[in-house]
């Protein structure tokens, strides 16, 4: 009962408009990653075993010429490898001094369109102290192929997390078959405190929450960085 209520509290709405006052992260992947030094980190596992399909690329983008992408990049440009799910990752971050948050990014995305279903794909939140957990927004239900933007309220979530939190992005295959799409970019990943107008409507949002009890299980067992 007291998780359930935990990840019915994590709320979160999307958002169309942006209003950035304080920055805590800006990233465009523009730079090389360079492990530890700029704290972004990817890990997963394919076919039950540690590693992941995250990785910067020059193939899409929509400020500079790189982004981030969960795919086999060139050639193939796919996540067609059985079975594979991954988080790319911010820094630690410390949020003591911080009032709202916001996540703010562009994504790309092309799945097999299966929502709650097959190819999840969420951001995620931890704490030093405690597992992964999924935002309950799911980006499969916006139209597909193409760069949107969006701005997610973070700040019902960290409410329930220790100071110092780091938020993913989480993809999931969950199972072999019907993988031969390009997956998912994100470019341009922003952390402020600005302020902004909802959308979709309230019921839309009850939606994307339902389901997410196993995704949460799973990241418990699984992902522990």
């Amino acid at each position: 009962m007291r998780r359930f209520t935990l990840l019915l509290a994590l709320g979160a709405l999307v958002f169309a408009t942006a209003a950035p006052a304080t920055v805590f992260l800006y990233e465009d992947f523009e730079d090389p990653w360079t492990g530890a030094a700029d704290g972004w980190s990817t890990f997963g596992y394919i076919n039950g075993e540690p590693g992941s399909l995250w990785h910067r690329t020059s193939y899409r983008s929509v400020s500079g010429d790189v982004s981030i992408a969960y795919n086999t990049a060139y050639p193939n440009y796919n996540y067609d490898v059985g079975t594979s799910e991954g988080i790319a990752a911010t820094p630690w971050m410390d949020f003591s001094a911080a009032g709202d948050v916001y996540l703010e990014f562009n994504s790309w995305l092309q799945t097999e369109m299966a929502p709650n279903e097959f190819d999840l794909t969420f951001v995620v939140l931890k704490s030093e102290s405690s597992p992964w957990v999924p935002i309950p927004v799911d980006f499969q239900i916006f139209p597909q192929s193409n760069w949107l933007h969006f701005i997610v309220d973070l700040s019902p979530a960290l409410a329930y997390l220790p100071v110092d939190a780091r938020v993913g992005f989480y993809f999931n295959s969950v199972d072999s078959s019907f993988n031969d799409y390009e997956g998912w970019y994100v470019d341009d990943v922003a952390l402020h405190d600005g302020n902004t107008d909802p959308m979709p409507e309230p019921s839309t949002w009850l939606l994307m929450s339902t389901g997410l009890l196993g995704l949460g299980a799973a990241a418990r067992r699984r992902f522990t960085t």
